[in-house]
């Protein structure tokens, strides 16, 4: 029987992460190497969870755990009481990405957990105050859909499904443009929400679309080229934020979303520019706030609960 796509990417990517460990960074630039959106996490973590006895913080897919670093750095500075109290949980499904981010984190190790899991099939078991996820879902297996001449099937043509959700998404699209679905991703999240403690939160930082405009920018052609990106031999498909908006609004599971440029610079109080930095991409003070031309870069922040 043949692969689905979606099982052929999961594949894909366990091998690649699994043989690769940090040397990955050298295929590919991202925010997780940077500093601004880690740092707005922790200004906004020491103001709002202040009063918690214990609160229980969980990553997951921590990659070499500099966006953990970035935080707890930050939070110890910033607030040692909370930081004291605080426990840090650390998931990823690679050995060799786990073995570097303690090495990473050996400043932080005793208040630090480091597990493996795989968040393409497994269900999260973990209760938490607080969960920071960058650039994770959208590595996690997808099927890419179209409608064309009256049918829904897959990108490559073999395949249909009776899901009505892709049903009714796909009826607003013009004939021909595939459309990720991130099932995956919306089963990994909303096990994840049933295991937040009272008022907890989650911040999502991730790249795919979110408005319509995001959606018809580009022509059909160009846009099914762009939805799923090959780095070595990872693969990653850009992340539906209706789906998973929509998966959330049916569970009563409160969540919004902006640009993560957006956030960074309300919570920095100042206008930034995107920066391709030594060691990844990130957010630098504008050199000429109020020039240049403003655009989606198509990267988003996902907040979830209080």
């Amino acid at each position: 029987m043949a692969r689905s796509a979606s099982e052929t990417q999961r594949l894909a990517n366990a091998d690649y992460y699994a043989s690769k460990g940090k040397e990955i960074y050298s295929d590919f630039s991202t925010f997780a190497q940077g500093k601004a959106l880690a740092t707005c996490n922790a200004i906004e973590f020491a103001r709002d969870f202040a009063d918690n006895d214990q609160p229980i913080v969980c990553e997951y897919g921590i990659g070499n755990g500099n966006f953990a670093k970035v935080f707890l750095d930050d939070l110890k500075h910033r607030s040692p009481n909370l930081y004291g109290k605080t426990r840090y949980f650390l998931f990823d499904f690679s050995e060799k990405m786990l073995s570097d981010a303690k090495v990473n984190l050996a400043a932080h190790k005793s208040i630090c957990s480091f597990s493996k899991f795989d968040a393409s099939f497994e269900t999260p078991a973990q209760e938490f105050d607080y969960c920071r996820i960058n650039e994770l879902l959208s590595d996690l297996p997808a099927e890419l859909y179209m409608r064309k001449t009256g049918r829904i099937l897959s990108l490559d043509g073999t395949r249909t499904t009776t899901d009505l959700f892709v049903f009714k998404f796909l009826e607003r699209i013009d004939e021909g443009r595939g459309i990720p679905f991130n099932f995956a991703a919306e089963k990994f999240l909303l096990g994840l929400c049933r295991l937040g403690r009272q008022n907890f939160r989650i911040d999502l930082f991730d790249y795919g679309f979110y408005s319509a405009d995001g959606i018809f920018i580009h022509p059909v052609e160009e846009w099914n080229s762009l939805m799923v990106r090959e780095y070595g031999s990872e693969s990653t498909v850009d992340l539906n934020f209706p789906q998973m908006l929509a998966s959330l609004a049916a569970q009563g599971v409160s969540a919004q979303v902006e640009m993560q440029k957006e956030y960074a610079e309300r919570v920095l109080g100042t206008k930034l520019e995107l920066s391709e930095t030594e060691d990844g991409l990130d957010y630098v003070k504008a050199k000429r706030p109020g020039t240049g031309i403003s655009e989606d870069d198509g990267f988003y922040h996902l907040r979830l609960g209080r």
